[in-house]
């Protein structure tokens, strides 16, 4: 098995045209379909750049279809996903703490004697400050099962790659 990654936009056809010894060959529909079953992620009416694809070893298809999937490759797109991972679930943290950080000093503002004082004089103030409050402590709660999410989505696609690794090595 072999992976390729798309650099310029195609589409199945254009994508035949490269991949297939000769597509004019009866067994290329085949092959297409068996291209099609391994890459279900893939919308063949289009493929984007940056998308990869798994290619089915035949004899249908052109020795300089994309490189061989064990090895340094599969390593190194595993390595890629696994950072790729990492540096999102960096930007979720670093995100929710900022917005701590700024709940933190809006906390402490409602906290100051003039705003507590005109909290306690004003019943329609004092429950948009609770509204504002409650509001705060759901956004963290969103945040952390943001970030636990893409902690178990890092480990589930750690595991599917070793998974995939072994069975690709």
């Amino acid at each position: 098995m072999r992976m390729i990654v798309i650099k310029q936009g195609t589409d199945l056809q254009a994508l035949g045209t490269r991949l297939l010894a000769d597509p004019a060959a009866g067994g290329s529909a085949v092959t297409l379909d068996r291209l099609k079953h391994l890459n279900p992620h893939v919308d063949f009416g289009k493929i984007n750049p940056g998308t990869v694809l798994l290619v089915p070893d035949g004899p249908g298809l052109r020795a300089d279809a994309g490189s061989s999937v064990s090895g340094d490759t599969f390593a190194s797109f595993s390595a890629q996903a696994s950072a790729a991972l990492d540096a999102a679930t960096a930007r979720v943290i670093a995100g929710h703490n900022a917005r701590l950080a700024e709940q933190k000093d809006v906390a402490a503002l409602f906290q100051s004697p003039a705003l507590q004082r005109a909290i306690g004089s004003d019943d329609q103030l004092k429950a948009q400050v609770d509204a504002a409050t409650q509001l705060f402590k759901q956004d963290q709660a969103t945040a952390k099962a943001a970030a636990d999410s893409l902690k178990a989505l890092k480990d589930e696609a750690g595991a599917e790659l070793a998974a995939l690794g072994k069975l690709l090595g």
